[in-house]
């Protein structure tokens, strides 16, 4: 299955609440944004990133998950 939606989930927020993207690019690009944003202020962020093929089929297990490094980069693991 190749993915066609990917729901970025930031924090404590509920799936519900996920931001969906069309490219995987995208979703990491918004955390990486998020996140910079936060460690300016001294705070940190991690977020999941979701796959599915319809906005109806996602789960709550992650297929990503993300963090930025100390050196301002996101890293992105995925779970298996």
């Amino acid at each position: 299955m190749r993915a066609k939606v990917f729901a970025l989930r930031m924090g404590n927020d509920y799936l519900d609440d996920a931001v969906l993207y069309t490219t995987l690019r995208d979703a990491r690009q918004a955390f990486m944004q998020a996140a910079t944003e936060l460690a300016r202020y001294g705070q940190a962020i991690e977020a999941t990133i979701h796959m599915a093929d319809t906005p109806d089929h996602i789960v709550e297990y992650p297929d990503y998950t993300l963090k930025l490094s100390e050196h301002g980069r996101v890293i992105m693991d995925r779970v298996y």
